[in-house]
């Protein structure tokens, strides 16, 4: 399914993108002006950080998740893609999707070790045997319909988490360096924005790839080794992916300004 981004709509959700974190701002003043008293405006600002993770994960399984495409029939001429073509986009296509989520789900699994536990190296030691492994796992999930949903799912929640962690941290003025190490996110100085925009930029990797992954694999493209060239309108899904998620990054740079 398609996402219209009508002028009207794209400047309203600009205009609430900006306005939300401004609003939380000043829940979080609010709250500081009296911390010594139970204030609803304490409240309204740690619930308010759930809002946004929850509108990305809906968003994602409804409009990023369950691509529909028309169905193109085998037609042999210069449009289809197939032989060693169609080889080397799977395995490029494939193989950095699975490297991106197998990426990103060890560092979300390197920060909840971290926060639960002291000495927790060989525990999370991602070395080139395991990565593989991995990587290949991720692979063979990818392939199946019901599986590749499913693992679509724990990376949404991978994400949840990612963002929960950060956003507990932020607002308890916990130190990142407790929680993320400097030898995961190559940052002189890291902070807020920083992880947010790794999280971010992930996911929107991810999607990029899925989605490409979805068209592909779609129906009986990749058993019949013949896939058509998409249309333009199989392409613009993409761009609405692209938008979204800057509007994402666009809201936490407000935030954590």
């Amino acid at each position: 399914m398609i996402i219209k981004f009508s002028l009207l709509r794209l400047s309203i959700i600009i205009l609430l993108v900006i306005l939300f974190p401004l609003a939380q701002k000043q829940w979080l003043n609010l709250y500081l002006f009296d911390i010594n008293n139970l204030s609803i405006y304490k409240l309204l600002y740690y619930l308010s950080g759930l809002i946004v993770p929850i509108l990305v994960i809906i968003n994602s399984l409804n409009k990023f998740t369950y691509y529909k495409f028309n169905f193109h029939k085998k037609n042999n001429n210069y449009s289809d893609i197939s032989g060693k073509s169609l080889f080397i986009i799977t395995l490029v296509i494939l193989s950095l999707l699975s490297i991106l989520i197998s990426n990103y789900i060890f560092i979300n699994l390197k920060i909840i070790l971290n926060l639960l536990m002291i000495n927790n190296e060989y525990l999370v030691q991602y070395d080139i045997d395991k990565q593989i492994l991995f990587i290949v796992i991720t692979s063979i999930f990818l392939i199946f319909k019901k599986t590749k949903f499913l693992l679509k799912k724990i990376i949404l929640t991978n994400f949840f988490i990612f963002s929960i962690i950060n956003w507990y941290s932020q607002i308890n003025n916990s130190s990142l360096n407790n929680v993320i190490p400097f030898n995961i996110f190559k940052f002189e100085n890291i902070n807020f924005v920083n992880i947010n925009f790794v999280n971010i930029i992930f996911l929107l990797a991810i999607e990029t790839m899925f989605y490409l992954w979805s068209y592909i694999s779609y129906n009986s493209y990749l058993s019949d080794w013949n896939v058509p060239r998409p249309y333009k309108k199989e392409v613009t899904p993409i761009f609405n992916v692209i938008i979204f998620y800057l509007l994402v990054i666009l809201y936490y740079s407000i935030l954590f300004k």
